[in-house]
């Protein structure tokens, strides 16, 4: 048994806003503190530097990334693009510490000051912070983040089945602070007792004195819950450092008598304020942390309990992406993924494959959602080599490339650790996705091995595993086995184990009102749940882009957020919530918009509104009718992801579906903005926005984006960019069979035999077997060119039947050719034929020694 007792804390500093210029404004501390800390997304300017059309400065506020507007393309932009703002430095500021704290950057980042060369950060999912101190002089200066997206065999992720947009897509934040000061994400608060009478807490801070003298100063902090700011416990440490100094300084709280605690269904939280107060009672520097008093403990026949009580852990693989700003997703929106989920019933997400944002992770404390955050090692299938577009070999193939590999996936696992481990939401680490998909298995195995142990070394309080582990004996590493599609049905007793992902049913909304169980259908329909799995989550919450162009439509919630009848059925199902009547097609009349809220409060990049827009018949009811309609700023602040306009076309990337769509508005500046909904021939309608917390909006004179016409990024684009940097996207096939999940009509154990990439082993139907089959799935569907397959033994006078599916219901016999000798076949595909699935009938006592699937382009 894995026993953990832990409270986790989250080591984000305070992110408030300024109202006012985005340079001096105090946000935090009395007046005369040095310590302040700003939101620093509006008004950069940006352009493209490997992009001749697209190489001039434009504004772009932030988050932001390179493929804006994007709506699920499989290619994208790949290359550099640089992000530059002034920086006004104040007579205050002289003297102190001033920071720049990136939320993430896919996923190399260079910044300079004023030209010079001041960070450079590795890894696209994790915060970096750069000191802009040494480079800084009084007035004007500016500020340039270089980032780079390319393909690099040297940085994790090298593979992955969805996008890899460049941008700085996530919050940044000035931070300024004395030369004493705490590190980023250096606070630790720790709970060694949590029970529902007493909760001890511990405390450890890294404090750093970066000026020239000795500092005396103490090390305070105050614990209030979040709810009301009732103070509930207070502490402080006095510290001598010498100038040049660092130190991590452990302070135990008095024990809090009856914490409430944290669970899914009752999310109690706290926040702890750290500061750093001289010696005359003055604030040099301060940071924010999360604190839920919770307790772990892993079994392997009760499953997961929390607080002593099990939990099984119903939930939803989540992408970061939204509809039109891909990864520059705001505060909100993130929020709005977290509830939508919570929504549906579930308590469970696993951060599906990379550390995702602050704000998610701040969203799931505050609604009870429990959070696998996953590192950065994945796998994709087909052993590509090099230079491939993230769909290649999970571990070099070029051993001069894989100390620097390893490398990168150490630090960014430590990153993610380092600046996630005390949210109480998170409760499992998981270091990879599927990293058996190499041909390297043994060293891709010790990575994992060197990665687990750093987890435990860095946060002991949590289970850690591979994540995907269903193949070459990964889900043997780490606390638990996790397992991805054919997995569920692997049996783990004595051992705990849960379903990483489940489903993946491709479909666009609205979908049908049913679970999609996929692997774990027959055990759902014979109701067993077997007592050492903790858990399971269904591919996936929301569609995502992706690298496979019918990759990303597995979501339970479409793209733009909109609900498909599938998420409807969850929360029937956990919550008794019937679903609504269907909207059916109509007369229609007219087009009627509506938002989750109609206020953007800061408007700085951190909030914004979920606009919906539906159609409806003259009695204002809706219907399911697809028409054109388009939204437009009528007068005021912000911006679609298209600019100042956006129209929803029928058929198109940008759809209207089952008479509904919707997309996500922000605004960088104070003030009511009018959208307009219109469609020919219907009567229209109106919205008021009201933006605050920001500068005035002056039409004319506020530095506002330009309108972005969206056109999709094809692969042709995406092939000559990468011909410029020596790459390719195209190349050598991969075997689309290779590892892929299998089954049979018999023998289903031995299947993947029959796709293991080793002609000695072979799949064979029982004896009694009489119509034995063997089926690939192939997890998302491509064009096929051809289907080979060797037999075990020989096939002469009994050639076997070749099918193919999308859906792995409806099956379409494709015309094969046997060898002269009978030791194997080949199936031409059809030039338009889509498949996701692969089925071989056979004769009974017939056997298949290899299967090999070829797409029809490397692409």
């Amino acid at each position: 048994m894995f026993k953990i007792v832990a409270c986790m804390l989250g080591a984000a500093v305070l992110s408030l806003s300024a109202a006012g210029a985005e340079t001096g404004v105090s946000t935090a501390g009395e007046a005369s503190s040095p310590c302040k800390r700003m939101v620093w997304n509006r008004g950069w300017e940006f352009r493209l530097e490997d992009d001749p059309g697209k190489s001039g400065w434009q504004t772009a506020h932030l988050p932001h990334t390179f493929s804006l507007p994007y709506f699920m393309s499989d290619s994208f932009y790949t290359g550099r693009g640089s992000y530059r703002k002034k920086l006004v430095v104040p007579e205050e500021w002289l003297g102190q510490k001033v920071f720049l704290d990136c939320g993430a950057a896919f996923q190399v980042a260079e910044v300079t000051v004023n030209g010079k060369a001041a960070e450079r950060h590795e890894g696209g999912y994790t915060a970096f912070r750069t000191d802009l101190t040494p480079f800084l002089k009084p007035g004007e200066n500016w500020v340039e983040v270089r980032v780079d997206n390319r393909w690099n065999p040297r940085i994790a992720p090298r593979a992955g089945e969805h996008t890899f947009s460049g941008g700085l897509y996530r919050n940044v934040h000035l931070h300024v602070c004395s030369p004493v000061h705490i590190p980023a994400h250096g606070v630790w608060v720790q709970t060694p007792e949590v029970t529902p009478s007493r909760g001890k807490v511990c405390i450890l801070t890294e404090v750093k004195n970066e000026s020239v003298e000795m500092k005396k100063f103490s090390v305070r902090h105050t614990v209030r819950e979040e709810k009301g700011g009732r103070v509930v416990l207070r502490g402080e440490k006095p510290v001598k450092l010498a100038a040049g100094g660092a130190d991590r300084i452990q302070t135990d709280l008095p024990p809090l008598a009856a914490p409430k605690l944290w669970s899914p269904a009752a999310p109690n939280m706290y926040r702890v304020t750290t500061e750093l107060v001289d010696e005359k009672g003055k604030t040099l520097d301060r940071t924010e942390s999360p604190l839920g008093f919770r307790s772990l403990e892993l079994t392997a026949d009760k499953g997961m309990l929390i607080n002593g009580k099990p939990v099984y852990l119903q939930g939803a693989n989540v992408h970061q992406d939204h509809a039109g700003w891909g990864d520059a997703v705001t505060d909100a929106g993130a929020r709005r993924d977290v509830l939508l989920m919570k929504n549906a019933g579930f308590n469970f997400i696993r951060g599906s494959h990379y550390p995702h944002s602050q704000a998610f992770l701040d969203a799931c404390d505050r609604e009870g959602m429990c959070m696998l955050n996953e590192g950065i090692f994945w796998g994709m299938g087909g052993f590509k080599k090099d230079n491939r577009y993230w769909n290649c070999d999970a571990y070099p193939s070029d051993e001069k490339d894989r100390a620097a590999f390893e490398e990168s996936c150490m630090r960014q696992v430590r990153e993610m650790v380092l600046q996630f481990r005390n949210h109480p939401s998170i409760v499992i680490w998981s270091i990879s996705n599927e990293p058996f998909f190499t041909q390297h298995a043994q060293e891709s195995r010790e990575l994992c091995s060197r990665l687990i142990a750093l987890v435990k070394e860095l946060d002991p309080t949590r289970p850690v595993c591979a994540g995907g582990g269903q193949r070459g004996n990964f889900d043997k590493l780490g606390d638990l086995a996790a397992f991805n599609g054919d997995g569920s049905r692997v049996k783990t007793p004595g051992r705990p184990s849960m379903v990483t992902e489940y489903g993946s049913v491709s479909c666009k909304r609205p979908g049908a009102y049913a679970p999609g169980w996929g692997d774990m259908k027959k055990d759902k329909d014979a109701g067993v749940r077997y007592p050492w799995r903790i858990g399971e989550a269904v591919w996936c919450g929301f569609d995502h882009g992706s690298i496979w162009p019918s990759g990303g439509r597995m979501g339970i919630v479409d793209y733009f957020r909109i609900p498909k009848r599938a998420w409807y059925w969850y929360r029937n199902e956990f919550k008794r919530i019937p679903p609504p009547e269907w909207p059916v097609k109509g007369t229609p009349a007219l087009v009627k918009l509506s938002a989750d809220k109609k206020v953007i409060s800061p408007a700085d990049g951190t909030d914004d509104v979920h606009v919906t827009v539906k159609v409806a018949d003259a009695s204002g009811r809706q219907i399911a009718n697809a028409v054109p309609v388009t939204l437009t700023v009528e007068s005021g602040p912000g911006e679609f992801p298209t600019g100042k306009s956006i129209t929803f076309t029928p058929g198109t990337d940008i759809d209207l579906i089952d008479g509904c769509a919707a997309i996500e508005f922000r605004s960088y500046y104070a003030g009511k903005t009018v959208i307009k909904a219109s469609s020919p021939g219907l009567k229209g309608d109106n919205l008021q926005i009201v933006s605050r917390k920001a500068p005035a909006y002056a039409a004319g004179r506020s530095a506002e984006t330009g309108d972005r016409p969206y056109k999709r990024f094809t692969a042709q684009e995406r092939d000559a960019q990468l011909a410029r940097y020596g790459q390719s996207g195209t190349g050598e096939k991969a075997n689309l069979a290779a590892l892929r999940p299998c089954s049979a009509s018999s023998n289903v154990q031995d299947a993947m035999k029959a796709s293991d990439g080793d002609a000695a082993s072979a799949w064979k139907p029982s004896a009694d077997d009489k119509e034995p089959w063997w089926q690939l799935d192939m997890e998302f569907e491509f064009r096929l060119d051809r289907v080979e397959a060797k037999a075990a033994g020989n096939w002469k006078g009994q050639p076997p039947v070749v099918q193919v599916s999308r859906d792995g219901n409806t099956w379409k016999d494709v015309k094969t050719v046997l060898n002269k000798d009978g030791t194997g076949l080949t199936a031409a595909c059809p030039e338009d034929a889509g498949a996701r699935y692969v089925r071989i009938r056979l004769s009974p006592g017939q056997g298949i020694a290899e299967v090999a699937v070829w797409p029809a382009d490397a692409s």
